[in-house]
């Protein structure tokens, strides 16, 4: 009996272990949670006015608070070359999430930026050709086939051979015109998709603080306006948001004339995906016109500029996948 109840107490043991690490489990992860979760509260969700232009990628930019200086320039203008600009120099957007990691915090914008799990490459691959059926039995009966069988096996296979590099090709030339479209698709979405700010931290920095969202807001003050003033020459950003809306100076609505031009009115119709030839007869001829790149695609950019407002559209492919208009 006594040695049951020894071996009885050796077995529970463990679980009774196992048991008191899962109850002290949730209250030491909820120990840094607190101000990570306070952080996301504070911010997410909260419009703010961008300073700078952002990369239409997810990697966004990246800050490093430690150095000096403490954003890299030249890689900034690389991502923006390769991926097109998402997010425009005074444009009015939402932080959609603020993440804090082991090394860095993600503050998103307008879904963070194209490239995440999920996102497509635009990249579509050949359907596969096979060999058929008939050319594997002849390859096999040719190993034992006299010389003449041989001859007559060798002229069928060329032909079968033939007949299957044809069908290659052409799943070829398709998946290459299946590849040019998704690209398009992809480059409209990746315009419209947002980009981040990524604030890097000495190691295992943020396993002992996390900054306040006062904090924060101070460290990202140089390119975001956070509606307070605290922008990086202390002036209130200007808003330039959807078609219709107007630009706004220090919470105070600054609208043009009573009557519009026609120009402003019909801006309100703007849609991605129309044609080039749909526009033009909707605002009619451009003031201006720029060739741009916007990753590896050719993009145009038409301006409509009036004494009272400004709309820049910028097309890919002859398609619309992007649209400002503003006020002056």
């Amino acid at each position: 009996m006594r040695q049951i109840a020894l071996r009885l107490s050796v077995s529970v043991s463990p679980v009774v272990a196992l048991a008191a690490t899962l109850l002290a489990a949730p209250h030491a992860a909820a120990q840094p949670a607190g101000p990570a979760a306070a952080l996301k509260k504070a911010l997410e969700g909260r419009e703010v006015t961008v300073l700078i232009d952002m990369p239409a990628t997810s990697a966004g930019i990246d800050l490093h608070l430690q150095q000096e200086p403490e954003m890299n320039f030249a890689e900034h203008g690389r991502r923006m070359k390769d991926a097109g600009i998402a997010i425009r120099k005074e444009d009015r957007v939402m932080i959609t999430l603020v993440k804090v990691n082991k090394k860095n915090i993600e503050v998103q914008l307008a879904g963070g930026g194209y490239g995440t799990w999920g996102d497509e490459s635009g990249y579509v691959a050949p359907a596969y050709v096979g060999k058929s059926r008939r050319e594997q039995d002849l390859e096999k009966e040719r190993k034992d086939a006299s010389p003449e069988r041989r001859r007559s096996i060798d002229r069928e296979l060329n032909y079968l051979r033939d007949e299957r590099y044809r069908e290659e090709r052409a799943a070829q030339r398709e998946a290459e015109a299946l590849t040019a479209i998704k690209k398009r698709e992809v480059a409209e979405k990746r315009l419209s998709a947002g980009s981040r700010f990524n604030i890097w931290y000495p190691d295992k920095r943020l396993e002992q603080w996390v900054p306040t969202a006062e904090e924060l807001m101070l460290s990202l003050s140089a390119y975001l306006d956070f509606g307070d003033g605290r922008n990086g020459d202390g002036v209130p950003g200007v808003m330039r948001g959807t078609p219709g809306n107007r630009l706004v100076d220090n919470g105070q609505t600054q609208l043009g004339p009573a009557r519009l031009r026609s120009v402003e009115m019909r801006a309100t119709s703007l849609r991605r995906g129309m044609s080039t030839d749909e526009v033009h007869d909707l605002l009619g001829t451009p003031t201006r016109r720029r060739s741009s790149k916007q990753g590896d695609l050719d993009a145009v950019v038409e301006t409509w500029e009036t004494p009272e407002s400004v709309t820049e559209v910028t097309f890919v492919g002859g398609v619309v996948v992007k649209f400002t208009s503003s006020s002056k």
